[in-house]
Order: C-alpha cells, then structure tokens, then sequence
C-alpha cells in the first residue's frame, strides 16, 4: 500500500473516531429517554412513560413556551433588521460600511457569557430592572450576526442590472423591491430566520443573566433541574430538542439548496 493510500485510510479513521466522539454520547441519550430504568440501568426496557411525564411537567412546559416565543420574536427582528441593513450598506462608502460590519458581526467574537455579564452590569448601571424586554435585546443582538451572513451571502449573489432595469420601465422603489429584491432575498430571509430562531432557543448565558424573577426558558430549567443528575424527563426532553432542531437543520438546508439551484439554473 502506498504512502499517499496509507494516509487516507488513516484520516478516514480518524473522522470516524472524532465522530464517534461527538454523536456517540447523544444517540446513547436519546437511546435512554426510551428505557424503562429511571437510574439508566440494563438490561433494556423501551417505554414511552417518561415523555408523558414530561408532557405532565408544568415547569418545563412553561419554560419550553417562553423559550419558543423568544425565539421567535428573535428570529423575526433578526430577518428584518438583517434585511434592512444587507440593502442600505450597498448605498453606503467603503469605510462607513466596513465600521457597520465589523460593530454588528463583533457578538460573534465575544463569549456570550461577558455578553451576558455586561448587559446586566450595564442596566444596573442604568438603573434598570432585569425584564423580557432586555432579554430579547440580548438575543438579537447574538443572533443577527448568523442571520447576516446568510442574507450577504445571497445578496452578493444578486444581479443589481434587475433593480435598474425596473426602474428604467417606470416601477418605484416599493415596487422593486416587492416584485423583485424581496422575492430573491426571500430563502436567505427564511434560513437566516430560522438560523436565529436556534441560536436564541438554545441559548443559556444571556437568559440566565437577564432573566427576571418568575421567568424561565428552557436551558435555565434545564440546567436547575440536573443539579441533582439526569433524570429521565431530561433525557426525553433533550430528544424532543434534537429532533427539532434536526428538523429545522433540514428545512434550512432544503431551503438553501434550493436558492442554489436557483442561482445555477439562473445563471445557465
């Protein structure tokens, strides 16, 4: 076997022990939620009695909703001020919107836990008393950085002739862009979308230091209740997260492969 055969087959390896590394621990959690054992214990015993628990816990249930709103309130602002931004940076100079760019992408530099640290010295500082109002701020402002990457990506992509060509037949601006910009800006909005959805869903350090009192989102009460181990209702509700964020993984990349096939099918 050659050198070049020898390395390959060594690389191959180590992507499935680095795999194996990171899934393994997940499929054996989600295998879990379907045991029958509360202490995880074999052999064995599938049953569906701990994601009726779940179902029964009002703290989680709670939390889930609030979680869900949050995201997608997040998930909505962060498409239109995504949009906004993406379509005036282009009327912009150079050096104003490279001062733009890097203020709106620096969240994506910083630990989100002296993001979160910050923002709360800060109203306190302010005077401020910890509200919903500052939470949701906080995840716009992690979450905007991924759903701008989506939309530049797809409005570097765009032919600018369209626009003028509208505008040369005699449609305005609104026009424009609700006949043409918006649609081809629409899949980016929608990834970019749902892209902060997930980010706001899952996120912990910013919640749980702005979160008032009375309040809770699902990572907090996640984290509250495995102070004393895993328990089973966590190992369902962890399963029912993976699956839904799968599912959003593969509306996203459905979403995206076809803008894709747009853009090629354009360009032919």
């Amino acid at each position: 076997m050659s050198n070049n055969n020898k390395t390959g087959v060594l690389g191959k390896i180590l992507i499935i022990l680095v795999l194996l590394y990171l899934y393994a621990p997940i499929f054996v959690l989600m295998l879990l939620s379907f045991n029958e054992s509360r202490y995880n214990s074999l052999p064995f015993a599938f049953t569906l009695d701990w994601y009726r628990d779940l179902a029964e816990d009002r703290a989680l249930m709670e939390a889930a909703k609030n979680s869900m709103v949050l995201a997608l309130i997040t998930g909505i602002i962060c498409v239109i001020l995504g949009t906004m931004f993406i379509l005036g940076q282009r009327y912009l100079a150079r050096r104003t919107e490279g001062i733009f760019n890097s203020i709106v992408m620096m969240p994506m530099s910083i630990p989100w836990l002296i993001m979160g640290l910050s923002s709360l010295l800060m109203i306190r500082q302010l005077g401020f008393e910890k509200n919903m109002i500052f939470v949701a701020l906080g995840h716009i402002v992690i979450s905007l950085p991924y759903s701008l990457l989506v939309l530049r990506a797809r409005i570097s992509s765009l032919d600018k002739s369209l626009e003028e060509m509208s505008a040369s037949l005699g449609a305005g601006p609104l026009t424009t862009f609700r006949r043409i910009t918006l649609p081809a800006l629409a899949p980016a909005m929608i990834a970019g979308g749902f892209l902060s959805f997930m980010i706001s869903f899952d996120n912990f350090p910013i919640s749980y230091f702005l979160m008032p009192s009375g309040y809770s989102t699902l990572p907090i009460e996640i984290q509250l209740s495995i102070k004393f181990g895993f328990t089973p209702e966590i190992n369902a509700l962890s399963t029912v997260i993976i699956g839904f964020s799968l599912v959003v993984l593969a509306i996203v990349g459905l979403i995206m492969r076809s803008n894709i096939k747009s853009l090629v099918g354009g360009d032919n």
